[in-house]
């Protein structure tokens, strides 16, 4: 009886990993949650990360964000440990901070639990190329909406941002993700000395064969902001209002 209660379970995560390679994230989720245990709460909410990565037009990115922060939550409290749950809960908590000011992000400690999951994850699994560019989108995230004053708060710089990226991008050459969320990062910091930084990394992301749907949806927002790099205003303009959304 045990096993026959056990096996739907258990045929719920291929399923959710089908769903996710299709772009199906919510029913990613679903068939995730229905998983259970750390595995199955932290991969729902990555599912509903994803969407958010990749949908910046969602009618209702608020609420995606709080459910995906809960299913993160709870992962997380089933296992501190599991590297998944640290990641997926540090990405929920970096949309969620998204949607409130970045005085009461930083009253709420967002950020600095943020960064101490992403580490905590980078030191349990040191060749986990997603999690060192977390780390890179955690630094330059700080730059973009705290400046120096912010930066020095929280011990963040521009350089380690980049330093963090190109590990990752080092690490997982065939993967388009962190090459354009380094580009749309850079952009949105409106110096121009990054500027050709991330026109060259927009350009390698759209060279690289996608391997699911949120790659290929990756790879659909760098070609809308291929079509606008050579207007450098315009570009970083994009990207800014991309990075708030």
């Amino acid at each position: 009886m045990l096993c026959l209660l056990a096996a739907p379970a258990q045929a719920d995560m291929p399923a959710a990993r089908s769903a996710y390679e299709q772009g199906l994230w919510q029913e990613a989720a679903g068939h995730a949650q229905r998983a259970g245990g750390a595995d199955g709460y932290a991969f729902a909410a990555g599912s509903l990360i994803a969407q958010l990565m990749v949908e910046p037009d969602h009618p209702d990115r608020e609420a995606l964000a709080r459910r995906a922060l809960d299913l993160a939550e709870y992962a997380h409290d089933l296992d501190a440990d599991h590297v998944e749950a640290r990641l997926r809960l540090a990405g929920a908590l970096g949309f969620r901070g998204r949607y409130m000011s970045g005085f009461r992000a930083y009253v709420q400690r967002m950020p600095h639990r943020g960064k101490r999951l992403i580490e905590e994850a980078v030191a349990a699994e040191p060749d986990n190329a997603w999690a060192i560019g977390m780390l890179g989108a955690w630094h330059l995230e700080v730059a973009r909406r705290g400046g120096q004053r912010g930066m020095n708060a929280l011990d963040a710089s521009v350089e380690a941002g980049i330093g963090f990226y190109t590990h990752a991008i080092a690490m997982d050459p065939d993967n388009p993700a962190p090459r354009f969320f380094l580009a749309i990062a850079l952009l949105a910091l409106d110096e121009p000395a990054y500027y050709e930084m991330a026109r060259e990394q927009v350009a390698i992301c759209l060279q690289i064969e996608a391997r699911d749907a949120f790659e290929t949806g990756i790879q659909g927002e760098a070609e809308v902001l291929r079509a606008m790099i050579d207007d450098r205003r315009q570009a970083t303009a994009w990207a800014d209002d991309r990075m708030r959304r």
